[in-house]
């Protein structure tokens, strides 16, 4: 029994360590900016692996929030910063490329772990007497523009072929595919230790 409960232990731990992982490192008011500083782990899982090497696109979304905390009802101190990368294999088979609207960094491999800093927003409305902290979620998934597209046109012919009906159809099939986000992925939650904002102002 006692084997069979380490067994179990090690595979749990195990999973844990190949699955996508997110940890807050830092959270800092750097001049009039609050910014906190993610860490992504094993940022592309084994089976999404074999998908960025087959020629799929790979897109990698950030979301971070900082919350005031409180006694009842914790407050959302700035909305939502989400920041979405694009990963995707070099045409020679070797380089992943990671980039968004900043720019692009290539990789001989998947970099791991992978830090991010994020903007929240201004310092001014952090209060030293108050306790804060950041709740940050981090999904891969396979679903690219490309594929919106080309799932539609089989689903209800191509746009510029297509009645009204068929262009209703369309919008309502984006619509959705934008709300499930992503026909495959994966997803990691954290939330940080909840900090003073005297320590956030320092």
């Amino acid at each position: 029994m006692r084997t069979v409960c380490a067994f179990v232990v090690s595979f749990l731990l195990a999973s844990r360590v190949l699955a996508l992982d997110l940890q807050v490192k830092d959270v800092r008011a750097a001049a009039s900016i609050v910014q906190t500083t993610l860490e992504v782990r094993d940022v592309v899982p084994e089976r999404f692996r074999k998908m960025l090497d087959t020629g799929n696109v790979l897109h990698l979304r950030l979301q971070a929030e900082l919350w005031e905390s409180r006694p009842v009802w914790d407050r959302l101190v700035y909305p939502a910063i989400t920041r979405v990368f694009r990963l995707a294999r070099a045409a020679s088979g070797g380089d992943v490329s990671i980039s968004d609207a900043a720019g692009s960094t290539s990789y001989a491999a998947g970099p791991n772990p992978l830090p991010l800093q994020l903007d929240l927003g201004n310092r001014d409305r952090i209060t030293a007497s108050q306790k804060y902290y950041v709740h940050a979620i981090v999904t891969l998934g396979t679903l690219a523009e490309r594929e919106v597209d080309a799932a539609g046109d089989a689903v209800f012919g191509k746009e510029s072929e297509t009645n009204g009906l068929g262009s209703l159809g369309r919008l309502v099939f984006r619509t959705v595919l934008q709300v499930s986000d992503y026909l495959q992925s994966v997803t990691a939650e954290t939330r940080s230790r909840k900090m003073a904002g005297s320590d956030l102002l320092k």
